[in-house]
């Protein structure tokens, strides 16, 4: 057999391919990505309420239709890269999505959500996912960062912290001394979904 090397300096170019969606069954809807159905199953593991893609609208003169609505009034974006996600869209959905009758008190106008599977999986805390809201006096906007850990106290995501709309948004910052989601994000991220499964873990 003839083997042939490739020269140390000359590495051969890697080429990468864009991951497909898997489109996925749970809970009797069908998702348009397996990320989206590992999100419907941490919101029933937080017991929290949840439509999935409810209602299209027209932001600016661009067809955009959110993937969730929270039974806090809150819409959400479920992304699994942030080269997927269109900052000014997000902005622009923010300020003209309807607000929505909320369960108790009522959550950001929109939450940008990423990959279930963060990085401190083996730390107890919490992760703050970007929320964009109007700030109440015009079309400013209030991003901030928000979490699910304290979700049983006011049925809706809490305000950990102000964050800004620079940097990448798909990037939740951890924090240790909130408590109670590790579980949900441990069965979102061992849920299986192959062969007809529920999804359960």
């Amino acid at each position: 057999m003839i083997q042939r090397h490739l020269p140390v300096d000359n590495p051969p170019e890697r080429i990468l391919y864009p991951l497909a969606a898997i489109p996925t069954k749970y809970a009797g809807c069908r998702f348009r990505s397996r990320l989206e159905a590992r999100w419907a199953v941490f919101f029933d593991e937080m017991g929290i309420g949840w439509q999935y893609e409810p209602q299209g609208f027209t932001i600016g003169a661009r067809p955009y239709l959110p993937d969730f609505l929270l039974e806090c009034g809150t819409w959400v974006e479920v992304k699994g890269a942030e080269e997927e996600l269109d900052h000014q869209l997000m902005r622009n959905a923010a300020r003209t999505l309807p607000l929505m009758p909320a369960t108790k008190e009522r959550g950001p106008r929109l939450l940008i959500l990423g990959p279930t599977a963060v990085q401190y999986m083996n730390t107890p805390g919490d992760y703050g996912w970007l929320g964009i809201d109007l700030d109440g006096r015009g079309d400013e906007l209030l991003f901030g960062s928000y979490g699910f850990g304290r979700f049983f106290r006011h049925c809706r995501p809490w305000r950990l912290g102000d964050r800004t709309g620079d940097g990448p948004w798909l990037r939740p910052a951890f924090l240790e001394w909130e408590y109670g989601c590790i579980e949900a994000y441990e069965a979102a991220n061992g849920a299986r979904f192959e062969h007809g499964e529920s999804g359960a873990a």
